[in-house]
């Protein structure tokens, strides 16, 4: 029996660019996804959350009058609007990326190459 070796493709720094080029676009629609989730959040929780608030809970389980119905169903829908103004910070900081290299940043420095 003959051992044959098979020969592996080396990856070009053209692939490499494609492949970073791809991560890229990946991370913007990702990013897009993110603000377009709070944007619909931002609009429609607190409109929602006063509107419910103010005839389920204020005016029909404690009775209470318009004007103060009016009072606590805006403070429940600017508690809202902060409880997701928080949440989008603590994603938008959150850093999804591995601190790791990539390919395309090892092969410059190994090269000796700087941007």
């Amino acid at each position: 029996m003959q051992r044959t070796t098979v020969i592996q493709p080396t990856t070009t720094i053209d692939e490499l660019v494609q492949q970073e080029e791809k991560a890229n676009d990946k991370a913007i629609w990702v990013v897009f996804r993110k603000m377009l989730v709070f944007t619909v959040m931002l609009t429609v929780a607190p409109l929602s959350s006063f509107f419910l608030s103010k005839y389920y809970i204020f005016e029909g389980m404690f009775d209470m009058t318009n004007s103060n119905s009016h009072m606590y169903a805006a403070f429940v829908a600017v508690g809202i609007v902060h409880v997701i103004l928080a949440a989008f910070l603590f994603v938008a900081f959150r850093d999804d990326t591995p601190a790791k290299k990539t390919k395309l940043e090892l092969l410059k420095e190994a090269a000796g190459k700087k941007d």
